[in-house]
């Protein structure tokens, strides 16, 4: 089959990134030719406005001391090189213009995957209903959700949103969340049936990343932070806790989730490669983070690890990867955790092969249905 898969914008996010990796090398070991289809970067520039743009970025560049601030190159696509690298070594991508996405797309593919990642969250996309479908009309093609996430546990869609999703979703042969309060939600919201499965992530071995890994210089510590919205107090237990443990930590991720308008250098926002953040997962003894897909990671690789309950990016993401796996005691919310206390690595693979076998069943025959 030609499969279609629909995913949020491919940027700098390094798990949105393997989420999107993962799915597609599940389908292509199936058998299938897979696409991901994806909105065309597009950053227009006043021609009259620009060279002042210049002129400001020289002076920035030679008289404020930001030297990797490039002059003539957009610095968002300079400080996604790294990323972009990865995608196009590593993932089918082919890239539409707004008025490509219509009903004719359904003459090229066999089937449309939708997920995983928050395709179903409103305020992290400029147009949800892109994946409910909407924009194949009733067209007679397959659709299947795979692990869409909603990622938070309450309504956020608006009254139109909502209609949108009743009429297109009805049009899925089958439907599948990331997390346990999505299957609640869609029958609420929706009034469609859902089934929970794995993070695409969690469908491929510690090998499939280790190879990528093996490929970056080790890491310049042993205790892995991955944090996207920093504060003070995270730092602070950042340090004390290397400093109790006799750890060395180091930053897996540049600023790039900080506004554009704050000043920082280009070389701070520059997202590090992506073998680099897989390469810290194997070096590190222990992580610490506010990320699901840092979590994912840190279970693949058989790690502990802490994670900073981020109530702002939603905490069912977080709830619904631990529950099962009896890590709950992992979450820094308010509550102190032991975080010494050893991980029943055995039970934890024991429960993933079992979760991943019918996460896989779940996307075999949702593609045979029509």
């Amino acid at each position: 089959m030609k499969i279609a898969i629909l995913t949020l914008p491919l940027l700098t996010n390094y798990g949105g990134i393997l989420q999107a990796y993962a799915l597609q090398t599940v389908l292509e070991r199936m058998g299938h030719e897979v696409v991901h289809l994806q909105p065309k970067h597009s950053r227009l520039h006043n021609p009259v406005v620009m060279p002042l743009v210049w002129v400001k970025r020289l002076y920035r560049k030679y008289f404020q001391g930001d030297r990797q601030l490039p002059i003539f190159e957009d610095p968002y696509k300079w400080a996604r090189k790294n990323t972009d690298r990865f995608i196009s070594n590593n993932l089918n991508c082919r890239f539409l213009a707004p008025e490509e996405w219509n009903e004719g797309l359904a003459r090229e593919y066999d089937a449309f995957v939708v997920g995983s990642d928050q395709v179903w969250r409103p305020n992290y996309t400029s147009d949800v209903t892109r994946f409910f479908t909407a924009f194949l009309g009733h067209s007679d093609i397959s659709r299947i959700a795979y692990a869409a996430s909603f990622g938070v546990d309450v309504n956020e869609f608006s009254e139109a949103q909502i209609a949108c999703g009743r009429e297109y979703l009805k049009l899925f042969s089958a439907i599948s969340v990331r997390e346990k309060s999505g299957i609640r939600l869609c029958k609420e919201l929706f009034d469609v049936q859902a089934c929970q499965v794995l993070d695409p992530t969690m469908l491929l071995r510690r090998e499939d990343y280790q190879r990528f890994a093996s490929t970056a210089p080790q890491s310049p510590g042993n205790l892995m932070v991955y944090v996207l919205d920093r504060t003070e107090e995270k730092d602070a237990f950042i340090s004390e806790f290397a400093e109790k443990r006799g750890l060395v930590p180091f930053y897996a991720n540049s600023k790039t989730e900080i506004s554009w308008d704050v000043d920082i250098s280009i070389g701070e926002r520059k997202q590090p490669p992506l073998e680099n953040w897989l390469r810290g997962f194997a070096d590190a003894e222990f992580i610490l983070t506010d990320s699901f897909h840092a979590c994912v990671f840190s279970i693949l690789f058989h790690k502990p690890f802490g994670v900073f309950g981020n109530l702002e990016r939603g905490l069912s993401r977080i709830e619904s990867l631990l529950q099962p796996l009896g890590l709950m005691d992992r979450c820094l919310i308010d509550a102190p955790v032991d975080l010494d206390k050893p991980i029943d690595w055995k039970f934890i693979d024991k429960v993933l092969m079992q979760k991943a076998e019918s996460s896989l069943e779940f996307l075999k025959q949702g593609l045979n249905k029509k």
